[in-house]
């Protein structure tokens, strides 16, 4: 048996909801989401799905980028390869995509490892989690995105709390003062929620320093995400050495050579998991390298519909996150695409059925598919 056909599958999805970072917007009514599916067939007609949420504001790679990149060099890795072969796709896909530094379109990467996952888990007839070494939780708790301005955000943190939501990720932007309003206002609104607060790099060592002095009071604070570029190691570690506040790291950490790095520098106090930059194979390689640091891990995503955000779910239900998992998806997508996802509130059941166990409903991909221009 090996893998016959790839099929490469373009999609924007509509926003129900605005989601703004401090490097631009994720989606909103009328900017969808843009999202690539991968259709991954074997000589004997079995599927395998995988998902890819590229988001130019967060990182580098682009509909258009993930499009041609699965599309011209890694279905050519794929045609013909045994799908239980996984650490031997892996090396081929770096071979013909060079990791720079540490990954290489990995979004796009992730979309394959997801797909063979699948497809394996199908193959065998066991879930994704099985294949991991078995859940350790039936569900994963999600947090609740809060990104607005303090006149919008107080009734949109209500409204999730009664939905039973107990973890908010609230976007901060950079302005220490506006940034210090938002903060005030979640932490009144909802004063025995926990805060989870995401800069998306919007800080710099000196201007967090500031932002931190202003908030000291508030104790509900978990961690502050991500306050410096990307490529600011020696600014996280210059952070970590003085906030009270733990400081996680998601846009510096793609694979565990990057936590290498970071452990080395001393440079962050928790890490970030995201299954679509990361895959799920290298996820449980940098969760085993956390373990062995000694360091607590969050999870999160990128409001991936229904494959991505169930393949997280595998992956985190294997895992004791020490937070409920920003996996936002079904907060802000009108669709997710699948057949098959159980919520229940803040708790999104992990599947127990072959593979990822959901159904990928091909009538959506239809509604849903765009055509690349490039």
């Amino acid at each position: 048996m090996r893998i016959r056909e790839v099929e490469v599958i373009p999609l924007r999805i509509p926003f129900t909801r605005p989601f703004k970072i401090s490097r631009g917007y994720v989606g909103a009514p009328g900017r969808p989401g843009e999202h690539v599916y991968l259709k991954v067939v074997t000589s004997d007609g079995e599927v395998g799905w995988g998902e890819a949420r590229p988001m130019p504001s967060w990182m580098y790679e682009t509909m258009e980028s993930v499009y041609t990149t699965l599309k011209k060099y890694l279905s050519e890795v794929l045609i013909g390869e045994d799908p239980y072969s996984i650490i031997k796709i892996h090396r081929k896909m770096d071979k013909i995509i060079a990791p720079a530094v540490t990954s290489g379109q990995p979004f796009a990467k992730s979309a394959v490892d997801i797909a063979l996952h699948d497809l394996i888990g199908k193959l065998m007839g066991v879930p994704i989690h099985k294949i991991l070494g078995g859940k350790v939780h039936d569900y994963v708790d999600m947090s609740a995105i809060i990104s607005g301005s303090p006149d919008t955000i107080a009734d949109y943190a209500k409204e999730m709390w009664r939905r039973g939501y107990r973890c908010f990720k609230l976007k901060i932007m950079g302005d220490v003062e506006e940034d210090y309003l938002l903060i005030k206002t979640l932490n009144e609104t909802i004063p025995q929620g926990l805060i989870w607060l995401d800069a998306n790099q919007a800080y710099t060592s000196y201007s967090l320093h500031l932002l931190l002095k202003r908030i000291s009071a508030v104790e509900n604070i978990i961690c502050i995400e991500q306050p410096v570029p990307t490529y600011d190691f020696h600014g996280l570690s210059r952070i970590v050495r003085k906030s009270p506040i733990p400081i996680a790291v998601d846009e510096s950490l793609f694979s565990h050579y990057d936590l290498i790095k970071l452990i080395s520098m001393n440079a962050l106090d928790i890490l970030v998991l995201k299954v679509a930059k990361s895959g799920i194979r290298t996820s449980m390689k940098i969760y085993a390298l956390a373990e062995a640091a000694g360091l607590s891990c969050m999870g999160s995503g990128m409001t991936e519909s229904g494959v991505g955000f169930t393949a997280a779910l595998h992956v985190f239900s294997t895992m004791d996150l020490i937070a409920p998992a920003d996996i936002n998806g079904p907060q802000f997508l009108e669709d997710m695409l699948v057949k098959g996802l159980v919520i229940e509130g803040a708790k999104a059941m992990v599947p127990n059925s072959p593979g990822l166990g959901v159904e990928v409903d091909e009538r959506k991909l239809e509604e849903y598919r765009v055509e690349v221009k490039i």
